[in-house]
């Protein structure tokens, strides 16, 4: 039996700190499917990032190898587990008012040592029903107060007018 899989690298490029993993499931999942009737069979990946450690550890068939080292560069960077993230998605009929609220949400961040803000940036699916959207990522210390973080970062910035709306996501599982 043959599975191919094309532009299999794709799903790395979506700004999801859990991208790799959830690349590397899905890619171990289909190219297994290859070999279950018993019969020889083959996995072919088109890849623009042969080189990329999910492509490597698809080809060498380490899976532990590669979650090892998805668990360190985690740790080293603070990402869940070992973190935590939340997203704030502001959207509006305008571009030029979606974003301006999000800067102003970005001015209102209170300081902190244990939490930052990364952002505003265009959502990666910027333009949803409509309405323009813009991201910010709260990033931290698994033991920072993330909600008390974001509650003084409403209350300092920019209050909701006109087709503003702001969506909260604490450790979001997903990142449109």
């Amino acid at each position: 039996t043959l599975v191919g899989v094309v532009d299999a690298d794709l799903g790395l490029a979506n700004g999801d700190p859990r991208a790799a993993e959830r690349t590397f499931q899905l890619l171990s999942q289909v190219t297994g499917r290859a070999g279950r009737t018993g019969k020889k069979s083959l996995g072919l990946l088109q890849t623009f990032q042969p080189e990329h450690p999910v492509m490597r550890a698809i080809v060498s068939g380490d899976a532990e190898a590669f979650y090892e080292r998805e668990i360190a560069e985690r740790e080293r960077a603070a990402l869940p587990p070992f973190g935590r993230l939340a997203g704030v998605i502001v959207s509006a009929v305008t571009r030029a008012e979606a974003e301006g609220h999000a800067r102003g949400l970005r001015r209102a961040a209170p300081e902190a040592t244990d939490l930052f803000v990364l952002g505003p940036a265009e959502a990666p699916l910027s333009l949803l029903g409509g309405r323009h959207r813009f991201r910010l990522l709260i990033q931290g210390e698994r033991r920072a107060d993330m909600q008390g973080f974001i509650r003084a970062m409403l209350a300092n910035g920019p209050k909701q007018r006109g087709s503003v709306r702001v969506q909260i996501d604490i450790d979001p599982q997903s990142f449109l």
